[in-house]
């Protein structure tokens, strides 16, 4: 499995580790490296780069990874061979991760992890976690101390429903003009939330691939028609809400612009010791045999459950308020709505607005340098941060924002007191 590892800026010895999976499935990690929370940005002539000013790797120490193998520079022998559940891709990590801090890094040896997982990576995260954590009749290599799911896709009808908040309601009641789609197609999409909140409690509750893939195709073609069909050139842009689409299905160039120019150069590919070989930064094969497959349709909303009520884990959700496909309302619904021991607390917790100065998290809002982040509620195990204009990849659009949400999450703000409010 290839690998990036960057030790943090700060203090490597100290500092959090941090496992970052892209989604997809077939997104690598060269995406969330060049394109997220990486140390480093692609130059805009396809073959520099410079170094980024706000990076998860301020205050911890961060390894990219290109998985499923078969993904990237993690080369197969048989594609027929690459995982297509996240039974099999936990298998894989896990014993990259233990062969990493045992053999690779031995000082790693012993320290806890936080997996971080951006969009199908929010999957990856859960059920990763939750297969290393309920290891039967041995004891786990690895020592998970929190899950950070960014834009994460955890529920796929949680979502879909989402859609009618997002385009019919002022759900971030920040005076946004609302509605965004006219009355016939807000009726339309209000009428078949109840089917598709029915079909998603069967899905969630059976775990059957094709009751879930029911579920899916059902929520998409009736809470999303209006929304799914507009997805045209010109129209609405899935991943960020303030822009039209280009050419779908992606709507921007992401997958084939700077950073896939790099990756793309014969001497960044002989650097990293990689016979030259066409490199994408999304493998869009991957993504087919998962749906194929079907287990793209399961939910890891038992997988949740399961940490929360049986470990100590913690769980971050962060989200663009501009992301469609994975729309914070959507998160919110799902979240005041997951089973757990704390579910009636987290449930009870009001929205409150947040905000940062210079990377951190403040609770000086006075200040002329102060800006607001969005809006945030949880509790000491789960807690979910909205992110202002920021689309499906938050940390590329609001770097400093998400890097003063994770210094807090995992204790390295400079802010004392805003730590203890993590």
């Amino acid at each position: 499995m290839f690998f990036w590892f960057f030790e943090s800026r700060r203090d490597p010895e100290t500092d959090p580790l941090v496992l970052w999976m892209s989604g997809g499935p077939g997104a690598t990690g060269e995406l969330g490296l060049t394109m997220g929370s990486g140390p480093c940005v692609v130059n805009a002539d396809g073959n520099s780069t410079s170094r980024r000013k706000f990076s998860f790797t301020d205050r911890a120490n961060v390894v990219y990874i290109d998985q499923p193998i078969g993904v990237g520079f993690s080369h197969i022998t048989d594609r027929d061979d690459i995982a297509v559940t996240l039974q099999q891709g936990a298998r894989d990590v896990y014993s990259f991760l233990s062969h990493l801090s045992k053999n690779v890094f031995p000082n790693l040896s012993g320290r806890s992890w936080n997996l971080a997982g951006e969009s199908m990576g929010g999957h990856y995260a859960l059920g990763y976690a939750h297969y290393m954590a309920s290891l039967e009749g041995q004891t786990s290599l690895i020592n998970i101390s929190s899950i950070v799911i960014i834009d994460g896709y955890v529920d796929a009808s949680r979502q879909s429903v989402g859609y009618y908040d997002f385009f019919c309601t002022d759900w971030a009641l920040d005076g946004r003009k609302a509605p965004l789609m006219n009355e016939s197609a807000c009726a339309d999409m209000a009428a078949a939330v109840p089917s598709c909140e029915l079909l998603g409690s069967y899905c969630r509750e059976s775990y059957d691939l094709l009751v879930c893939g029911q579920a899916f195709s059902v929520c998409e073609e009736t809470v999303g028609e209006h929304f799914l069909s507009g997805v045209v050139p010109g129209g609405w842009d899935p991943y960020d809400g303030r822009h039209t689409c280009e050419s779908p299905p992606l709507c921007s160039n992401f997958a084939h612009g700077r950073s896939w120019r790099f990756f793309n150069q014969p001497w960044v590919q002989e650097q990293l010791g990689q016979p030259y070989s066409p490199f994408e930064l999304i493998d869009f094969d991957t993504g087919m045999r998962w749906h194929r497959a079907k287990s793209l349709f399961l939910p890891v909303t038992r997988e949740m459950t399961w940490l929360l009520d049986n470990t100590c884990i913690r769980i971050l959700v962060i989200n663009g308020n501009n992301d469609i496909i994975i729309n914070t309302p959507g998160q919110m619904r799902m979240l005041d709505e997951q089973p757990w021991h704390g579910q009636a607390r987290y449930r009870s917790q009001g929205y409150q607005d947040w905000y940062f100065r210079k990377g951190d998290i403040t609770s000086d809002v006075q200040g002329w340098d102060v800006k607001r982040g969005g809006f945030w509620k949880g509790t000491e195990r789960l807690a979910l941060y909205a992110i202002d204009e920021a689309g499906h990849f938050a940390p590329y659009h609001q770097p400093e924002a998400v890097g003063a949400v994770l210094r807090t999450w995992l204790g390295t703000s400079d802010n004392a007191d805003e730590r203890a409010s993590g």
